[in-house]
Order: structure tokens, then C-alpha cells, then sequence
């Protein structure tokens, strides 16, 4: 993956701040799939009783994923480490994370383990708004690197876009569907 924003190809010069006002949008489909991953990450964090966790959010973006789901259980013992290269995001997740408690947002590009290998393995980890933005073989190298990035019964939370033929989730006959 390339240094910026860890995404190579069609959307390596991508203006992810004009990107990310998709989810301004409440018809659009980002602002769906928003409410199904911070829906998941609550779920997550709610049955983690009361053990500490640890979360890791690569492309983190400006963090409204997590950061929102982390501020509605002010109690939960919780250490997060959002990954994003874009400066003005990841000031802005600075912005949103300063009342939170033990949340580190690190400028860095998240195709490189040496920006968070020191909070391995982690409870949840988040791949969202990745896996539509990289080459194939970028996306079999995450997935195998998965299982050594959580502690475990450790969760992962991914999302992956269909815009194109480059669909890679399996296929099991005929009219079926596999969730990704």
C-alpha cells in the first residue's frame, strides 16, 4: 500500500474531507453503513462487561465511528488507537477525542505495521472505508494479518463497497449471498 492513506491506484489523490461529506448525506449509502458499523462497535463494546478494551481503527478518517459509540459509554474502560494519514482528519479526530480519555490518534499510513504494532493484539479492530480503496492483493495481506492483530475472541469490524467487478468475497452457488 502507497504512504498515502495506505491506498493505491484510482483513489490515491482522493480528497477523503470531500469524501467523508457523503456522510452529511443521510440517503447515502455511507451514512448507512456508518450506522451498521457504529451499531456493531456498540455491540462490541457493550459485551465487554467489565475487562478492559483495546481498539485499534486503521484509516481511521476523523474517527466517527468509534469516537461516537466510545463517548456514549463514558464508564466502559477503554484504550483506542486510531491510524489516518490525512492531517486535517486527523486533527479534526484530535478535536473530537480530547475529552475522551485514553484515545491516541497517530498521522501515519496504516499499510505500515511499525505505526501500531506496539498496541498489538487489540479486542476490536476496525478496517472501515479500506478495502474498496486498495489492490486485491492489499486486501488477501490484511485479511491473513488479521488473526495476529487480535487478542483473543477478538473482533474485527470491515466494510467493503461493491462499485466494482472486483468483488472479492466468495461465492457459494447460485443466488446466494456472503456477508463481508
Amino acid at each position: 500500500m502507497s504512504a498515502d492513506r495506505g491506498v493505491t491506484g484510482r483513489n490515491a489523490s482522493r480528497d477523503w474531507i470531500v469524501w467523508l461529506r457523503s456522510y452529511d448525506d443521510p440517503e447515502s449509502s455511507l451514512t448507512r453503513r456508518l450506522d451498521v458499523v457504529r451499531r456493531r462497535i456498540g455491540e462490541t463494546l457493550d459485551n465487554a462487561g467489565a475487562a478492559p478494551v483495546r481498539i485499534l481503527s486503521l484509516c481511521a478518517g476523523d474517527g466517527r465511528d468509534v469516537l461516537a459509540e466510545l463517548a456514549a459509554r463514558p464508564a466502559l474502560q477503554a484504550s483506542a488507537v486510531l491510524v489516518e494519514q490525512d492531517v486535517r482528519l486527523v486533527e479534526q479526530a484530535r478535536a473530537q477525542a480530547a475529552e475522551l480519555g485514553d484515545v491516541d490518534v497517530r498521522r501515519g499510513d496504516a499499510g505500515d505495521p511499525a505505526t501500531f504494532v506496539d498496541v498489538l493484539p487489540v479486542d476490536l479492530l476496525l478496517l472501515c472505508g479500506i478495502f474498496g480503496n486498495v489492490s486485491d492483493d492489499d486486501i488477501r495481506t490484511t485479511v491473513a494479518a488479521v488473526p495476529a492483530m487480535l487478542a483473543a475472541g477478538g473482533i474485527v469490524i470491515w466494510t467493503r463497497g461493491v462499485f466494482d467487478d472486483r468483488d472479492l468475497r466468495p461465492r457459494s452457488g447460485s443466488g446466494s449471498s456472503t456477508r463481508g
